[in-house]
């Protein structure tokens, strides 16, 4: 089909051609990075954290008795807890520590790896010996905290630690971690030496550290207060929590709490990524339906205009078929005009993105399937108009105007 008088009709409306190619530049731009988005924060709520999630109950506690200021009384009251919890039918296990697996945040410091002058930093938690057991998460190498690891004076650090396979991997490639030392800070303080790695640690923090954690037999409560981590047998969540509080208050009357299942703590953590979902789905349904109907309506607005000339050419033996493949063919040009911009935008606004509220790069097989459907949603949105145009009949042309 000769392209030579459908660029001579452009030139002719050449503000209403460049807006609609704007629109899809736009579209592609907003569409894709909305689409990147979205797989970006799916792909956060899908990602396991290697705990036991659905069967995990965690309490906290702040105490008002005053018992609780003299020195030792706390130690004596989280032991007697946790034999409390572990009494419960259908408890398999708990354990005092403060990591609460996905809330998005939690404790974590810079640490110094022997044999290496980088810093790094990394998740770090105290936590009673049975915390494995109660998250679920198995030691695969070296071995577990005994009873003797947890110093007897509080103002004693601790001497080992157990590390997830992502940190000793940061650290140590291949190489087993068992044995080495990582001590705090600049000045090398409270070396640890590594006795275990556990598998499949996850937990999502406000620096890329989710998979980077240190954890040390120490104490995870002070006069103001402690935490307890729960976990049940299969099915036994609800009623293990609504005797958690009558044991505990059994143990020490002096305090408050606060329960809650950690399937609750995740869900109220990628509650915002969901809103971020559905407002994305609803940009782009209304891009992609607005820039269809603008395609709509600019090619109606031709066809209305050019009726006399497409009764002419018809008349001139021009067939319904080219007629149409006309407009198809103005409708391309146009397009791929707008995507090539598009492109550009698309980019640039992922690069602002990047660099100011998220970590998804774009990747370009994404923008590559946004241009194909950008396409096939220009030449469907032209098609009702287009067939319009092939109606018109020759006889169109012998009317005055």
């Amino acid at each position: 089909m000769p392209i030579g008088p459908i660029l001579r009709a452009m030139r002719h409306n050449r503000t209403r051609f460049a807006l609609i190619i704007l629109e899809i530049a736009i579209t592609l731009a907003i569409v894709t990075n909305a689409v990147n988005m979205i797989l970006d924060q799916r792909e956060k709520m899908i990602k396991k954290s290697g705990f036991d999630d659905d069967n995990l109950l965690a309490v906290s506690y702040a105490p008002f008795a005053p018992e609780f200021k003299q020195p030792g009384y706390s130690d004596s009251v989280t032991y007697a807890d946790i034999r409390a919890l572990e009494k419960i039918p259908g408890v398999k296990a708990a354990a005092a520590t403060h990591l609460l697996p996905w809330q998005g945040g939690g404790s974590s410091g810079t640490y110094r790896a022997d044999g290496t002058p980088e810093k790094f930093q990394a998740q770090f938690y105290a936590a009673t010996r049975n915390v494995f057991d109660t998250l679920g998460v198995k030691v695969i190498e070296g071995r577990n905290f005994t009873a003797n690891d947890t110093p007897a004076d509080p103002n004693e650090s601790t001497k080992v630690t157990i590390i997830s396979r992502g940190l000793a991997r940061k650290l140590w490639g291949d190489a087993n971690p068992i044995g080495h030392v990582i001590s705090t800070g600049d000045d090398g303080s409270r070396p640890r030496t590594v006795i275990g790695v556990i598998d499949n640690f996850y937990n999502p923090y406000a620096w890329d550290i989710g998979d980077y954690v240190l954890f040390t037999p120490g104490r995870a409560w002070d006069e103001s207060g402690g935490a307890y981590l729960i976990r049940t047998e299969p099915g036994a969540l609800k009623s293990v929590a609504s005797q958690v509080e009558a044991r505990l208050l059994a143990v020490n009357s002096g305090r408050v709490f606060r329960s809650r299942t950690i399937a609750e703590v995740k869900e109220g953590f990628f509650s915002g990524g969901k809103l971020v979902v559905n407002a994305m789905t609803g940009v782009i349904v209304l891009l992609v339906f607005v820039t269809a109907l603008g395609i709509v309506g600019i090619t109606s607005l031709s066809v209305s205009e050019r009726t006399k000339q497409i009764g002419t050419r018809r008349a001139l033996g021009a067939t319904k078929g080219d007629i149409l493949r006309h407009f198809l063919a103005e409708n391309w040009i146009v397009t791929t005009i707008g995507l090539v911009l598009g492109v550009a935008a698309t980019y640039a606004l992922n690069f602002f993105l990047v660099s100011q509220f998220t970590d998804a790069k774009l990747p370009w097989y994404l923008v590559a399937v946004g241009m194909v459907l950008l396409w096939l949603n220009g030449l469907v949105a032209t098609v009702p108009p287009a067939m319009r145009a092939a109606t018109v009949s020759p006889a169109i042309a012998t009317r005055s105007v």
